[in-house]
Formats: structure tokens, C-alpha cells, sequence
């Protein structure tokens, strides 16, 4: 049987079917953190540390603090770059970066550490950067 829907049956109708689609969507995305172990073979001491982190600093898949710079030079304070999704072993020389994954892959997290001028795992490190890292890290 049809039937004409009235005034207010319909705009409860749209009014239901705008909240279903606005609530689903919003359930989609979710977070999907991933953890990467990173060999720098390069990475001695803290100063090689604080390379590593200030290059990761930018990536947008990192758990950060709540420190956000004014200007994009603005020295960030080292409490904040050593944030809880990376960790340093400097024995081991590995670094541990847990990522949203829907936000990077793990190859751009070697690429950002490969640009500060270290070998990140079989990723080569920038020899411009290389050249310009003090001498404790260098190899």
C-alpha cells in the first residue's frame, strides 16, 4: 500500500536519517597505532638523540605533548620531543616509534630520521645531514 508521508513523519524521517549518517561517520575513523623498532646504528649519545627527535617531531602521526610552537624555527624544549610515542635505546641504538598508521607508514618514519642524517634500518642516511651532524655522531 503507498501513502503519502505527512509534514512531521518526514522531517523525522530526514532528521533520523542525517543523525544515522553523521554518528557513522564519525565511528569510522578510528586510531590504529603501530609500533617500529628503528636500528641507528649512527645514534651514540644524547645528542644524537635530540637530532632523531626534533626530525620526528614533525611527523603528524606522533602522540604529542601539549606543546605547540608559534613559529615554525621555534626551538622546541627536549620534555616535549621525547614524547610517549618515541623511546631511545642508546645501548641497543634502536628507536622505538609507535604511530597512527592511517596517518603514516612506517617507511616515511625511516625517511624522517634518514633525512636528520642517520642510516635508519636498510634506509641510507642523507649525506648533506650526514656531513652536518657533530662529531659524536658521526661514524
Amino acid at each position: 500500500m503507498f501513502y503519502r508521508v505527512c509534514g512531521m513523519k518526514k522531517y523525522m524521517t530526514v532528521l533520523f536519517c542525517a543523525v544515522f549518517l553523521v554518528l557513522a561517520g564519525s565511528a569510522c575513523r578510528q586510531h590504529d597505532y603501530h609500533t617500529l623498532v628503528v636500528k641507528v646504528p649512527e645514534m651514540r649519545n644524547q645528542a644524537c638523540v635530540r637530532r632523531i627527535a626534533v626530525a620526528l617531531w614533525s611527523s603528524p602521526a606522533l602522540k604529542k605533548k601539549g606543546y605547540h610552537p608559534k613559529r615554525k624555527n621555534e626551538v622546541v624544549p627536549v620534555v616535549y620531543l621525547l614524547s610517549e610515542s618515541v623511546s631511545f635505546d642508546i645501548a641497543k641504538r634502536e628507536v622505538t616509534v609507535t604511530y597512527d598508521s592511517l596517518l603514516t607508514a612506517d617507511k616515511n618514519i625511516e625517511f624522517l630520521i634518514a633525512k636528520a642524517g642517520f642510516k635508519a634500518n636498510d634506509i641510507p642516511a642523507d649525506p648533506k645531514a650526514a656531513a652536518a651532524l657533530p662529531p659524536e655522531c658521526r661514524r
